[in-house]
């Protein structure tokens, strides 16, 4: 699996999440950021990409499917029905825009 590209999917799902008139996913490079996000090491990623990829394939999705855009009724209501996977986005984002700022 390639982390980075978890991670970039993973931030553009949240920001798709929290998307208002003034947060456009269009102003971020999200794999830039998704690469200094897993370049950092943080323990807190690691474990929120570990968190999310085994809720997904214990959902019965493909494991490739990670590392392309979280769309459809399956992604939305694993999140959904997983409140937990919520805090593990953060965990990531938290990461990525400490990253960015650096």
């Amino acid at each position: 699996m390639n982390h980075a590209a978890i991670a970039a999917e993973a931030l553009r799902y949240r920001l798709k999440l929290v998307r208002g008139p003034l947060v456009s996913i269009d102003e971020f490079d999200l794999e830039h950021m998704a690469g200094k996000t897993i370049a950092a090491a943080e323990p807190a990623v690691d474990g929120a990409i570990r968190r999310i990829a085994t809720a997904w394939t214990r959902a019965g999705l493909s494991a490739a499917e990670l590392c392309r855009p979280w769309e459809g009724p399956e992604a939305h209501a694993l999140f959904s029905a997983n409140p937990e996977l919520i805090d593990a986005l953060d965990d990531i984002m938290r990461v990525a825009t400490r990253s960015q700022a650096a």
